[in-house]
């Protein structure tokens, strides 16, 4: 999945009413799995957070966000910047994991769990799937590297708005410890000391990764046009 410093630059380009809340509901699909923020009021793993869907890609069948039931479930709940950046959030994930599993994981060997990952230096590697998706997701953070460094982004704020319309999510709660906490990590996420950008992508190029999240905002932006919220 791409990066929480991902998400932020994609939801700052996103031109909304309440924005502090918006930006903040556009790392909540991620926040009760509890990898990234440690105490939270309950852990739910295997991305159900994300209402995922089995998609064949490449002969592989992966798990991807279903936004379209997302989408028709809180049709009429759009215009809480909460439900809206939660589903940007699942618009984000889909389009980068169609893109990168789409473009370069190929299946190999269905039994023995091995795919064949296409490298930008032309050669092939042939892995399971768990050493193809680390190689992927190490990309994803060198880019986040780039990302830190270029792209100036507003972070959020606690407020009880955001405890208020999360309440609209039938699915999960979240405690207003779990916001602030989340607050705080994002704050130390983005002020923690920047590593050193280096030139070492695996499978993308730095120039093909600034295009796809030019591509991924336009996209985003063109799927909440379509909701035609009355603000």
């Amino acid at each position: 999945m791409p990066s929480w410093i991902t998400h932020l630059v994609v939801a700052n380009e996103i031109q909304t009413e309440e924005r502090n809340e918006f930006i903040f509901a556009n790392v909540m699909p991620d926040i009760l799995e509890g990898y990234n923020v440690k105490k939270v009021s309950e852990i739910i793993r295997d991305y159900s957070t994300h209402f995922p869907k089995l998609k064949e890609l490449n002969n592989i069948i992966v798990k991807l966000p279903n936004i379209e039931y997302f989408k028709e479930k809180y049709k009429n709940q759009m215009s809480n910047p909460i439900i809206k950046g939660y589903y940007t959030h699942l618009l984000t994930d889909y389009y980068w994991n169609n893109y990168a599993i789409g473009k370069y994981f190929y299946n190999f060997d269905k039994e023995k769990d091995l795919v064949k990952l296409k490298l930008q230096d032309g050669n092939e590697k042939i892995c399971t799937w768990d050493e193809a998706v680390k190689i992927k997701q190490k990309d994803f953070s060198q880019f986040t590297n780039y990302l830190k460094h270029d792209k100036k982004m507003k972070t959020p704020i606690f407020t009880e708005k955001i405890e208020e319309y999360s309440k609209e999510l039938d699915e999960f709660e979240y405690t207003k410890d779990d916001i602030k906490n989340t607050v705080a990590y994002i704050e130390e996420l983005v002020q923690e000391e920047n590593k050193e950008e280096k030139e070492e992508y695996s499978m993308f190029t730095k120039s093909e990764l600034i295009k796809t999240l030019e591509e991924n905002i336009l996209w985003v932006k063109e799927k909440l046009e379509e909701l035609d919220i009355k603000e």
